[in-house]
């Protein structure tokens, strides 16, 4: 596709000549050729062409004052003067008017060829210029572009990539649910890297899942790069909580999405290691698995024991479970595959036996919340949690401020596309709004406020996926009349918009 062109001519032959050779010759359009300044000046304004050629003397308005003027409106449309030999007295003018180019009459086909070729590379240049390095990724990551091609060689150098260099690169997971973490490990990645004194590194929020891309192009030996990871920057990390982290080398950037698709696939293996350490395919190319069948007989015995009432026994097969299955060197999805197994079979034993329906909502979260960790022992704690209250649930005195909890998350399900407040779940239970604040924080771990968001995310990310509706309607669909304010809330728990999430998933 070319360039939009408006031709400004005062005599009839030279304006429609040029407008021939741009039509036969170039794959520009012209979009309108106009006899004086005035006319000229109004369809710039208006149609805000790519490129203005024209004559420096026409009546009622000259080239320049036109040139003048549509730099007062604010529009760069790029400016090629027609000129004579006697009117260069005007040339130190049009360079205060950003004039791009010159075609010195009489005119010559390829002339015009070339001067509007040249244009061409300035506007593309100046395009790179715009667009910043993390749209120029996203574009690669999400194919979100028509010229694949171009978007990687202006990819390459914003990055400063040479044409068979090697870039480093290190993928960070945050597991915390908030935002700011994200941002924290950022600044700590940016201030380490600085202190080292590397040149050749970029930092990208990627629009998922809370990751962060870390892309060295400084030549630095490899081992010297996850030497400094591994002493220095994973315990300044840890500092600002738990993540997962893996490397890869990228050779050409055509490979860009595939590589990081690897290295997210890396990210899980972390579940296998007691220590933090980065993940790359040497490391798992050198992992041993053994082989771990499911525990059917630990399965009937802990349904045995719940319908029993037999809380020890509960606890006594789970803890069997975790010795076998979970604290086994089988491969992570396999351990996280059997653990939810037993841990349904669990809580669909103990349902049919619970005074208190609801508390299939709470469980739900629970699982949600082992499931999405990639850390062994975060994962093992999320297990006790949900193994302990189907454990305590027989016990009325154990379940009193569950019941209540759980009470308020089926008010929540019931009603999350409502106007819902901590008051009104208050009134639920007969508490006030103070004590169920501190009750609830208690029980879940996160306030009520961020239960209630990241419910109404969770259901809103279902509903983007779909397609089938606008943003304003969804965020009206999961309890959010301001949709500026649902598109905060998502990006606080998502890291991302729910547009750009929609173009990803």
């Amino acid at each position: 596709m070319g360039m939009k062109v408006v031709i400004v001519e005062d005599e009839p032959n030279t304006r429609n000549g040029i407008i021939k050779i741009i039509e036969k010759y170039t794959s520009h359009e012209v979009v309108a050729g106009e006899s004086d300044g005035e006319a000229g000046l109004e369809k710039v304004l208006s149609l805000h062409p790519d490129v203005v050629i024209t004559d420096i003397n026409m009546p009622k308005m000259d080239g320049l004052a036109m040139i003048h003027k549509i730099r007062e409106a604010g529009i760069m449309t790029a400016a090629v003067l027609l000129t004579g030999y006697s009117e260069f007295e005007y040339a130190q003018r049009a360079i205060q008017l950003s004039v791009a180019e010159y075609l010195l009459k009489p005119l010559d086909v390829e002339d015009i060829i070339e001067v509007l070729g040249t244009v061409e590379k300035k506007l593309s240049k100046n395009k790179v210029e715009q667009v910043s390095a993390e749209q120029l990724l996203f574009s690669i990551l999400t194919g979100d572009g028509n010229d694949e091609e171009m978007v990687q060689k202006q990819f390459a150098e914003k990055i400063r990539k040479q044409k068979d260099q090697v870039i480093s690169m290190f993928l960070i997971q945050s597991e915390s649910i908030l935002e700011d973490t994200t941002n924290q490990m950022t600044e700590v990645l940016k201030d380490s890297l600085d202190a080292i004194c590397l040149t050749g590194f970029f930092i990208f929020k990627l629009p998922y899942e809370k990751q962060i891309l870390v892309m060295i192009s400084d030549g630095q030996n490899v081992k010297y790069l996850k030497a400094i990871f591994k002493t220095q920057i994973l315990k300044e990390l840890k500092e600002k909580g738990e993540f997962l982290i893996s490397y890869g080398e990228l050779g050409s950037l055509s490979s860009l999405k595939d590589t990081l698709k690897q290295m997210q696939e890396y990210l899980s293996y972390t579940f296998v290691f007691q220590d933090q350490c980065v993940i790359d395919r040497e490391l798992v190319k050198n992992l041993s698995f053994e082989r771990v069948e499911y525990p059917e007989y630990l399965e009937r015995g802990v349904k045995r024991d719940i319908r029993n009432g037999n809380k020890e026994g509960i606890r006594r097969n789970a803890r069997k479970f975790e010795e076998m299955v979970i604290q086994s060197r089988e491969e992570p999805k396999v351990i996280k595959n059997h653990t939810v197994r037993f841990v349904m079979a669990s809580l669909n034993t103990a349902r049919d036996l619970m005074k208190n329906k609801d508390i299939e909502a709470l469980y739900q979260y629970l699982l949600n919340d082992m499931m999405k960790t990639g850390i062994r022992e975060i994962f093992l704690n999320n297990y006790w949690k949900v193994i302990d209250m189907v454990a305590d649930d027989r016990e009325k005195d154990a379940l009193t401020g569950n019941g209540m909890i759980l009470n308020v998350i089926e008010f929540i399900r019931q009603n999350y596309d409502k106007d819902v407040s901590l008051s009104d779940a208050a009134d639920l239970v007969g508490i006030t709004p103070e004590y169920l604040s501190k009750l609830f924080t208690r029980e879940m771990g996160i306030n009520f406020c961020t239960f209630l968001g990241e419910f109404r995310v969770s259901i809103a990310k279902k509903l983007l996926a779909t397609g089938n509706y606008k943003i304003h309607e969804v965020a009206e669909m999961v309890g959010y009349k301001d949709t500026k304010y649902f598109n905060k809330v998502f990006r606080s728990i998502m890291g991302v918009s729910p547009s750009d999430y929609r173009k990803v998933f």
